[in-house]
């Protein structure tokens, strides 16, 4: 148990200690812990207002690590902190990163991510897109990741996880002690067991409007590509493409019929710039733009020269993967981290991009199939 940790969760939960505000503590103090020493105008000076510095001091000999920590446990919850080396290194990029997430099910940032996001009043041509979508995505090694919410957000979510092997990420708008919507209880628990379900709300905060437009800005700042299915005039699905532009990611809509309410939002942004959506493939072509141009040159090596010649947009690393196919066509997963010597978060990020390179295929069972002697265009 790290005191620091502790301390970011219990100001979490204060009115008035929003990201900035923590953030900017722990900027300025080598250790939160000083705070408690701290008198009314040397918290002033931190730059904490007269509401907060009362809020702080009101509640802090109510602040008991090891009852905080203790809970947590006792739920299951786990947590990553700024802290942390495990905190995922796309939230820490954006303006205001929450200062600590709660966490259910198993980390999957290394993989990339496409944030499939929409309407709650969604129709069925909007639902059927967001599913099958999300689906074929997945089954490349893509990671899903939305809202929970009712109409598009679950959908993906049960898209993903129709998958086989399918991965999906819930960021939620509340603590880990509400569920909402409730009718999502089943597929909460199997967002759990296959996926990842986080929030930056401490486990008491309940679903609040105010809360989601804050959630949203995690939702664009894990992924690689904000794919919007259907929007309404005023969707709150647009908040999270004001946000991914911030960020800088790129976003891509599904055209939709004029008469409908519900593609208002969609076709504006295509009148706006946004790439449009029209197939799995769209997207497909883009990651793997994306994984290429943010590779660090230092990581192309030289290596075996006919592999090389064959795969120069390959690195060593990925080289080494695939050359351990030459020897069987198909190996298990847990084969390939032993054989290459890698750890398995290097290997996880090397298969998705041998997937969508279409060099490589999953198999059920974590197994995975060399493509090039069937499709016969880069014979290994």
């Amino acid at each position: 148990m790290d005191i620091n940790e502790m301390i970011i969760i219990f100001l979490n939960q204060l009115s008035g200690f929003g990201p900035r505000t923590i953030i900017d503590l722990i900027n300025k103090l080598n250790n939160l812990e000083e705070m408690w020493s701290l008198n009314k105008q040397q918290l002033k000076n931190l730059g904490l207002t007269d509401f907060k510095i009362k809020k702080f001091n009101d509640h802090k000999e109510k602040f008991k690590p090891q009852e905080i920590f203790t809970e947590l446990k006792k739920e299951q919850i786990s947590y990553l902190t700024l802290y942390n080396n495990q905190y995922p290194d796309r939230l820490k990029e954006i303006y205001d990163p929450p200062p600590v997430i709660f966490y259910k099910g198993g980390l999957n940032f290394q993989l990339p991510a496409v944030a499939i996001i929409g309407s709650r009043n969604s129709t069925l041509y909007g639902r059927k897109i967001a599913g099958k979508t999300a689906s074929e995505l997945a089954e490349k090694g893509i990671n899903i990741i939305s809202g929970l919410a009712r109409g598009i957000d679950s959908t993906a979510h049960q898209g993903a996880l129709a998958a086989d092997g399918g991965i999906t990420t819930a960021v939620l708008g509340n603590g880990f002690n509400y569920l909402y919507p409730s009718q999502n209880k089943m597929l909460s628990q199997k967002i759990i067991d296959r996926g990842l379900m986080l929030t930056e709300f401490n486990a008491e905060i309940a679903p609040r409007a105010r809360n989601f437009p804050r959630r949203n800005r995690i939702i664009s700042g894990l992924s690689d590509l904000i794919l919007v299915v259907e929007a309404g005039e005023k969707s709150g699905t647009l908040i999270t493409v004001d946000y991914a532009l911030e960020q800088g990611k790129d976003v891509m809509a599904v055209p939709g019929n004029i008469d409908r309410p519900s593609s208002v939002g969609c076709n504006r942004l295509l009148k706006k710039g946004a790439a449009i959506f029209t197939k799995v493939s769209d997207i497909i072509d883009y990651l793997s733009r994306y994984l290429q141009n943010n590779k660090e040159q230092n990581e192309f090596v030289e290596t075996d020269k006919l592999f090389n010649n064959i795969y120069p947009e390959l690195n060593s690393d990925e080289i080494k993967i695939l050359k351990l196919f030459q020897h069987e066509i198909e190996i298990y997963y847990n084969d390939l981290v032993r054989l290459s010597n890698l750890d398995s978060e290097k290997v996880d990020q090397i298969l998705v991009k041998l997937e969508l390179m279409n060099l490589i295929i999953r198999l059920k069972g974590k197994k995975y199939q060399f493509k090039g002697l069937q499709n016969l265009l880069k014979p290994i």
